[in-house]
């Protein structure tokens, strides 16, 4: 399960993006399981993503895409998260890590994500 402050801090900066990063687009990626029941009633666990992908991708105008992870300030990567993170260096996509710092508003740490994100161009 995701920290809440995580969620928090990914909503905030899907919200600001759009106008602190116009050449930029963001996007959430959805990794889990969840219960699907057909029209007759047939239940069964259904798997999307695979674990350990980024909390993000972005597309830059021109194309670039990067992977986009975010962390609190004492969140760390899973061995999941690590292995996309290698997977994604060894095919040259560019991955980032997002990490919160301990005294820092939503606000600032948004603020600063967006420049982070903005210097990767």
């Amino acid at each position: 399960m995701k920290n809440p402050l995580e969620s928090k801090l990914q909503t905030a900066l899907l919200l600001a993006a759009p106008r602190e990063l116009p050449d930029l687009r963001l996007f959430r990626r959805n990794v889990g399981s969840g219960q699907f029941v057909d029209y007759a009633g047939h239940g069964r666990v259904v798997q999307f993503g695979i674990a350990g992908q980024a909390d993000l991708y972005t597309i830059a105008r021109g194309g670039m895409h990067t992977e986009v992870e975010l962390k609190s300030a004492t969140g760390t990567l899973s061995t999941e998260q690590k292995k996309w993170a290698d997977f994604c260096h060894a095919w040259g996509v560019p991955h980032i890590v997002l990490k919160a710092k301990k005294d820092e508003t939503v606000e600032e740490t948004v603020r600063r994500w967006c420049t982070e994100l903005r210097e990767m161009r």
